[in-house]
């Protein structure tokens, strides 16, 4: 789990009003769509207040700095994944087609206005850019593949002698999916892709035919 040294990147304070609560997400919306226009290290703390129409010092009552910023969004967002997979996982006992499975998760992954944006995907970029957002971002990874590892048993397939590589290659390849999704703009261009997606991610989780 990230260090202690992550609390230096908790909000100063928890927002007990309205007011203040709408302002917290209106600063982490406003990041969010100044990432999807381009690279993280040309946004600042300035820049953020500025788009958002809020005062710097008001922005400073609630995130220390950008990185801090960074950290609620990145935060959020696999808070967001990882309750995804869990509540998918509700639905499914096993005897299903892991194909389903598979599409349901895709689907509400990649089709979520709320976390699959070219924002979203230059914030995960950006996450090599201190300790402590390096370190949610390896612990996100752990919890991961813990779950696809439960996948495969859950639909009965047999785990290689190294389960953990092989949902680490259904980890790169799902992320590499989500992102493309994230970046194609035209709707037609865009069920293509998910077509191509799907395809890769029945081979990749269905064990039996992957090592045939």
């Amino acid at each position: 789990m990230p260090s202690m040294n992550a609390q230096s990147l908790a909000l100063r304070k928890k927002a007990k009003q309205q007011r203040s609560r709408e302002k917290i997400e209106l600063i982490l919306q406003t990041t969010l769509d100044m990432l999807s226009e381009g690279q993280v290290d040309r946004i600042n703390t300035n820049e953020i207040a500025r788009r958002a129409g809020v005062s710097v010092g008001s922005l400073y009552n609630f995130f220390p700095n950008k990185q801090s910023i960074l950290y609620e969004l990145f935060r959020r967002w696999l808070e967001n994944a990882l309750t995804g997979l869990d509540e998918l996982d509700t639905r499914y006992d096993g005897s299903e087609p892991i194909r389903d499975y598979i599409d349901d998760m895709f689907e509400q992954m990649a089709i979520n206005a709320q976390a699959n944006t070219a924002g979203h995907w230059q914030l995960r970029r950006s996450m090599n850019s201190s300790k402590e957002l390096s370190e949610l971002e390896e612990a996100h990874m752990d919890q991961i593949l813990a779950r696809f590892i439960r996948i495969q048993e859950k639909f009965g397939r047999q785990l290689p002698h190294n389960p953990q590589r092989l949902a680490y290659l259904q980890n790169l390849i799902s992320v590499s999916c989500l992102n493309i999704v994230a970046l194609t703009a035209d709707e037609q261009e865009r069920k293509t892709v998910m077509h191509w997606c799907k395809n890769l991610l029945y081979l990749v989780f269905d064990v039996e035919r992957l090592e045939q």
